[in-house]
């Protein structure tokens, strides 16, 4: 593994600023806020999600990691797969693999263009799946694939036991509030199930640092007045959030429109949560 060593800093790359979260680690984040991690091993690195910059990813990574770098996706979104093309085997969670054509493709074509930027071929069928516990590889270190179906059919976590940490995606936000509004995600009883699977499955990792897919709206201080740090208690607050909000405990506090649709913000402890009305099921 031959990485570059800089502890204790955010640095100005480029078009993007880098971490060193710990010796084998970087947390990557672009002008989008959307952040992406590189993971480095004694044999490979993995790349954790790509961000939407329009900016290429690949050259920044080589300035980090010398060695074979592979992909792997927390989920099938356009802010967090737009690079894919840079890398020669990327990862996908099967149900995801399987949701593209009918329901995720046309909302990463409409979030590509929506944004600006240059359409793109993503071939997901010749993707390798995953499923939940399997294990990446790196030398000398493992990743753990979690499924947090919700935010997409096959949404996952990634599990670092090496340095305790897991990188969560958009499964329960990162730090402000959780999209559920969007085709293809879960309409909210399905995600209060899932979300109840997933506290269990988490449990054994409760008190790894977990390191969400826009991390920067967890970074405190924050302009934002709900902003927190993500933590197990998210998940926990998330889940009776979905509770309150299905028997009607839970008021609205906040609407506005995203992409032209009406959306509703919902909030409980430290988690919250926006819907479309369709969603209220």
């Amino acid at each position: 593994m031959e990485t570059q060593e800089s502890r204790g800093s955010i640095r100005r790359m480029g078009e993007y600023c880098v971490e060193q979260i710990c010796p084998s680690v970087y947390a990557i984040d672009d002008d989008q806020d959307e952040s992406m991690y590189l993971v480095c091993g004694s044999e490979r690195a993995l790349m954790i999600d790509t961000g939407s910059n329009a900016a290429p990813l690949m050259p920044l990574i080589r300035s980090l990691y010398t060695g074979p770098v592979e992909l792997a996706l927390t989920h099938a979104h356009f802010d967090h797969m737009y690079h894919c093309d840079e890398f020669s085997a990327v990862s996908l969670h099967q149900e995801d693999v399987a949701a593209w054509k009918k329901l995720l493709r046309p909302v990463v074509w409409i979030s590509t263009v929506g944004s600006g930027r240059k359409a793109k071929h993503y071939p997901v069928e010749r993707w390798q799946p995953l499923k939940e516990g399997d294990l990446l590889p790196l030398g000398g270190r493992e990743l753990r694939v979690i499924h947090a179906r919700g935010h997409t059919p096959g949404s996952v976590i990634f599990a670092d036991e090496a340095d305790r940490l897991l990188f969560t995606g958009d499964a329960f936000g990162s730090g402000s509030y959780a999209w559920m509004w969007m085709p293809g995600c879960s309409c909210l009883s399905e995600y209060r199930q899932s979300l109840r699977a997933l506290r269990e499955k988490l449990r054994p990792y409760q008190d790894y640092i977990m390191l969400g897919g826009h991390r920067r709206q967890g970074l405190l201080p924050n302009a934002d007045p709900n902003a927190h740090p993500l933590t197990f208690a998210v998940v926990e607050d998330m889940e009776k959030l979905c509770e309150k909000i299905l028997d009607g405990s839970c008021p609205c506090q906040t609407k506005e429109r995203n992409f032209g649709l009406m959306t509703y913000t919902y909030r409980y402890g430290q988690a919250a949560i926006v819907l479309r009305k369709n969603k209220l099921r």
